[in-house]
């Protein structure tokens, strides 16, 4: 599973306050599971930190999927499909699915009013 921004700040939060919620709960509940992070939600994790290492420390646990060819041949699709029916979301957003749909793989997001207008893309709500 592809780990989205959302969930990266939501664990983050819970981690500083020292207290469980809804994305500790959902990664014990698939401590089984391999769970990834685009580079994408690297970027945009990591811009909320004055010091980046910080940041970084939460992140050393999950592999990172690069952005390649195959990752922007479906963001372009997914981009234009998205912009012709009126529906278009952010540039992180679309790599980030492009990212999912490249691997094969579920998007855990919290945001799932505008994962849910790419289609095909399988998406994880915690």
């Amino acid at each position: 599973m592809i780990l989205d921004t959302c969930f990266l700040i939501d664990l983050q939060r819970e981690v500083r306050k020292g207290s469980a919620g809804r994305a500790s709960v959902f990664l014990r509940e698939y401590a089984s599971a391999s769970f990834c992070i685009s580079v994408i939600s690297v970027t945009e994790f990591l811009e909320g930190f004055a010091r980046p290492s910080e940041g970084e420390r939460l992140l050393r646990a999950y592999a990172r999927v690069d952005v390649n060819s195959s990752v922007a041949n479906q963001a372009a699709r997914i981009r234009r499909n998205l912009r012709l029916g009126g529906n278009l979301i952010g540039d992180f957003d679309i790599l980030i699915a492009a990212t999912a749909l490249s691997e094969s793989i579920p998007l855990v997001t919290r945001n799932i009013a505008e994962f849910r207008r790419v289609d095909g893309l399988e998406l994880m709500a915690y």
